[in-house]
């Protein structure tokens, strides 16, 4: 009795993943999905530069207010130095402290909460689902002082490097744009955040690059640029996370993202220039 001979089956094709370097595309892949799914957080994304803008007008106008103190107090301790002006200035002093503290440390909880809320709605966007408000909010009280405690730490250590040097405290506020995406697609369980640190500077590793070129793309587009940012940094960072835990090769970094540096390059030309202008007009004058 003849045997039939089985045809051998093809071999399972393993689907390959494509690394999106390009920040063009990493910030408009998901743009028309999040107006989609998302429209309430679009328009909210679009509302809230304009009060943030309204915030360090005021912001400004407190710094003023306290500079005007400084300089009382500077002009009171220069003046004759009694026991009662003495107590004064050290009142003064340290008033101001404190509510620069208190300013630091509630504008930090603030930015954290508002930065927690927009990347659990950007992540879910990028998984192609709409992110309730109430889903939002929850989210975040569960994750707050891990979001606050990490946000917090990480503002030090930036505010550490840019003493020290000015450039390394840019690299590390750009190794720490992500860390909000990183804490809200963590368990809400989750305990600590050194880890959360050390995982960051893990996945952005070599990348950081990428990461200027999504905040290059949401400067330039006008109004929806906050759409770009948190819609970009939501794809970067889910990308990184599946490429560095499969341990696959990623593209290398695509040249738009230094495009930042050209525009930056060619206003600073611009300065010089306009400079150069002023000085040889003024040396041309008669005396």
């Amino acid at each position: 009795m003849a045997t039939k001979t089985s045809k051998p089956q093809a071999a399972a094709k393993t689907p390959t993943i494509a690394y999106q370097s390009n920040p063009f595309s990493l910030s408009f892949d998901k743009f028309g999905l999040f107006f989609e799914k998302n429209l309430g957080w679009a328009i909210v994304l679009i509302v809230v530069p304009i009060l943030y803008f309204f915030l360090q007008m005021l912001g400004a106008a407190l710094d003023t207010t306290t500079a005007s103190a400084h300089s009382a107090a500077h002009h009171a301790a220069n003046s004759e130095v009694t026991p009662w002006l003495a107590a004064t200035v050290v009142f003064l002093v340290a008033f101001s402290a404190i509510i620069i503290a208190a300013i630091i440390f509630v504008s930090v909880a603030f930015n954290s909460f508002i930065s927690g809320v927009f990347a659990y709605v950007a992540l879910e966007n990028d998984a192609g689902r709409t992110a309730s408000f109430r889903g939002a909010i929850d989210a975040v009280v569960a994750r707050f002082w891990r979001l606050l405690l990490a946000q917090l730490l990480a503002t030090v250590k930036i505010f550490g490097w840019t003493l020290l040097f000015i450039i390394p405290g840019i690299v590390a506020a750009f190794r720490y744009t992500l860390l909000p995406y990183l804490i809200m697609d963590e368990p809400a369980t989750k305990k600590g955040v050194k880890e959360s640190h050390e995982r960051i500077k893990t996945l952005v590793k070599g990348r950081k690059r990428e990461i200027f070129g999504v905040a290059t793309v949401a400067t330039i587009i006008p109004v929806v640029g906050s759409i770009n940012q948190v819609v970009g940094n939501a794809a970067l960072y889910r990308q990184l996370q599946v490429f560095s835990d499969k341990k696959l090769q990623k593209a290398p970094v695509h040249w738009l993202n230094y495009f930042g540096f050209i525009l930056i390059g060619l206003y600073i030309l611009l300065i010089a220039f306009v400079i150069a202008i002023a000085i040889l007009a003024e040396s041309t004058q008669p005396l």
